[in-house]
């Protein structure tokens, strides 16, 4: 299927400056420039009667028209002026530091229990050395069984 398409050269800086004034009218309405113009030409062609032309110019009307309403169905894409766009992107990004600094933060803390864990491994196994714990796959074989957890030897404790 063919896609009809303009092209039109503007050699006049009246004409350059007329394609600005739509560009920025269409960011105001939140449309995109090709959907302004389809309605401009819509708008147009509305106005003008066909009683007013030929019965050939009325014919090429209605099939302008006709090509009008299907690429205006075809351009319901959203829009967002570049403010929007910018604001977002500024949004995004500090969602990403924030992230960002949480995960440091959940490091830094992981890092400070795991430090504190060890700390506290290493004082119950000055406490109670008869205890049989295992600390990064070894286990500390003094003992017969891990009177903590229920395992129990048939050793006695120490009563202190």
């Amino acid at each position: 299927m063919e896609y009809p398409q303009i092209n039109i050269k503007l050699l006049s800086e009246e004409d350059r400056e007329l394609v600005k004034q739509a560009k920025q009218r269409a960011e105001d309405l939140r449309l995109t420039f090709k959907e302004f113009v389809l309605d401009c030409i819509k708008q147009a062609l509305s106005e003008e009667s066909p009683d007013d032309a030929d019965s050939a110019t009325a014919a090429e009307i209605e099939a302008l028209k006709a090509q009008i309403a299907a690429l205006s169905q075809k351009v319901s894409i959203p829009s967002a002026t570049k403010t929007e766009v910018h604001t977002l992107q500024e949004r995004v990004n500090q969602l990403r530091v924030g992230i960002s600094n949480e995960i440091k933060k959940d490091r830094e803390q992981l890092a400070s229990l795991t430090l504190a864990l060890s700390r506290l491994e290493s004082q119950i196994e000055q406490l109670v050395p008869s205890l049989n714990l295992q600390v990064d796959g070894e286990v500390n074989s003094n003992s017969d069984g891990d009177w903590l957890f229920g395992e129990d030897s048939g050793a006695e404790l120490p009563l202190t």
